[in-house]
């Protein structure tokens, strides 16, 4: 019985992410709409599909492992150390979250010609910068280790009067944006650093 409940609400879970998640046909359409000379530094829909289920099979596993605890506590109380593991698991959702929202909340344009970013946001105002004048230090902050396919990160750019922060997820659409990031790789020094969530 414990585990049919624990079946359905995994379901129904699954079911309201796919639903929050699917903004996958405005996405490709709003990618079309290039700015002329720049380009659009932007996650396509399969690469969020493909993260998502990465990070809902992690979560998945987490629960597994906080089921496997609470029935197995009673008998052996070394078990415990299983629900650190757990909840690191499943905080992989909430970190999932975090960098979606990012990537909806900000549009990142490069011209590759110029080496000019232009950014538009939700919830403030936009910016432009030039990548060779303007930027100060570039950071890369990520996940202490890669878990089961999945490592979260960000990259950070500091700039005079702004800090534009970038999910990996950017930098896994390649070959289209490859050029942005390389730019920034080789005419940076990139110090990383580690995190165990790397919330934005």
């Amino acid at each position: 019985m414990r585990l049919l409940i624990i079946g359905l609400i995994l379901l129904v879970a699954y079911l309201m992410l796919r639903k929050k998640f699917n903004f996958f046909e405005a996405s490709d359409t709003n990618s079309k709409n290039l700015k002329s000379g720049f380009q659009l530094i932007e996650a396509p829909a399969a690469l969020i599909q493909s993260t998502l289920k990465k990070t809902i099979s992690n979560v998945i596993m987490g629960l597994v492992l906080i089921l496997i605890t609470v029935l197995l506590f009673v008998k052996i109380k070394i078990v415990l150390l299983l629900l650190p593991i757990a909840f690191f698991l499943i905080g992989y959702l909430f970190l999932f979250n975090n960098h979606f929202s990012k990537i909806k909340s900000q549009q990142i344009w490069f011209n590759a010609k110029t080496n000019e970013v232009f950014v538009e946001q939700l919830k403030a105002e936009n910016y432009a910068f030039n990548i060779f004048q303007d930027v100060q230090a570039v950071q890369k902050i990520e996940s202490v280790q890669t878990t089961r396919g999945l490592l979260y990160g960000y990259y950070r750019i500091k700039l005079k009067d702004q800090l534009l922060e970038i999910p990996y997820l950017l930098a896994e659409n390649k070959p289209a944006n490859k050029l942005f990031f390389d730019t920034l790789s080789q005419n940076f020094k990139i110090e990383t650093q580690k995190r165990i969530f790397p919330i934005i």
